[in-house]
């Protein structure tokens, strides 16, 4: 841009010397991100900064691979800039007003191969909660219960067919199948539930308190 502009990016740096030192870095490296922009696009000067120069630049950024919330923050650079180029006449509407960042696509979760799930599920102790834990763990793995399906069982449950019944999402029940290893761990609970669970309790997995997870 040329040296009116730079001129006015050099203002607003000192009208923000009050503001902690990380926030005006990154106003300053936001703002000469998108003075970069104006320049290659042919943007000469702040006044001419329009809606569509900023939706040029939000779209640039984003094709470039840019994540949401860095855009976000380019903007809220901007915005501050703006209110600043307002305050002085230098602008008279805000080209950024109504804008909206791309949202960044949201990362899957990362998945255990089978090696990893069986270290997790290693416990090697007859501390009674970690009893508990190992048949918590052998149960996710061997039926693929939901956390809130798993936190809802009531004792007792019959193994005998290999299958449980659990309530799920809109009180819909289902029965899924319980492993061999998810059977012994669940036997091995049932003996030690009884040091941990109150009398009145009826969930199968409770905390240190006795009572439902």
């Amino acid at each position: 841009m040329q040296t009116t502009a730079d001129k006015q990016l050099r203002q607003f740096q000192d009208q923000i010397g009050h503001l902690a030192e990380q926030t005006r870095r990154n106003y300053l490296r936001d703002l000469t991100i998108i003075s970069r922009h104006c320049d290659a696009v042919g943007i000469e000067c702040w006044e001419d900064l329009d809606v569509h120069a900023v939706r040029g630049f939000i779209a640039a950024r984003h094709r470039h691979g840019v994540g949401g919330k860095t855009i976000q923050r380019n903007l809220s650079s901007l915005r501050a800039f703006v209110r600043y180029l307002i305050d002085r006449g230098v602008l008279q509407h805000d080209p950024t007003r109504g804008l909206q960042v791309p949202k960044s696509p949201r990362r899957l979760p990362q998945t255990l191969d089978a090696d990893q799930a069986r270290q997790l599920l290693e416990i090697d102790t007859d501390d009674p909660l970690a009893v508990r834990d190992r048949a918590i763990l052998e149960l996710f793995y061997s039926s693929g219960l939901r956390l809130s399906e798993l936190v809802a069982l009531d004792y007792p449950i019959d193994l005998g067919d290999a299958l449980i019944t659990v309530t799920g999402k809109g009180s819909k029940q289902r029965s899924v199948p319980v492993g061999r290893y998810a059977r012994a761990a669940l036997e091995a609970w049932f003996h030690i539930r009884p040091q941990l669970a109150a009398e009145d309790e009826t969930a199968l997995f409770v905390g240190q308190r006795g009572r439902r997870l």
